[in-house]
């Protein structure tokens, strides 16, 4: 039986999106296409072969 979104616990609203956001993650990879993602290190490109490219970013106030 499927619970009203509304009705879900803070446990299982985690895993649906966690789940859904793995399903996003491979379809854009098997795609042939980068997610993207962040570390302690910065913002990255994960590419489907599993290396990465950290990007740089901007600040509001900082000229491109």
């Amino acid at each position: 039986m499927k619970k009203d979104f509304r009705e879900l616990t803070n446990e299982e609203e985690e895993a649906m999106f966690a789940e859904a956001t793995r399903k996003a993650i491979a379809e854009t990879h098997a795609a042939g296409r980068p997610s993207t993602h962040g570390d302690a290190k910065g913002v990255y490109h994960l590419y489907p072969d599993g290396h990465k490219e950290y990007i740089k970013v901007y600040r509001d106030d900082e000229k491109l």
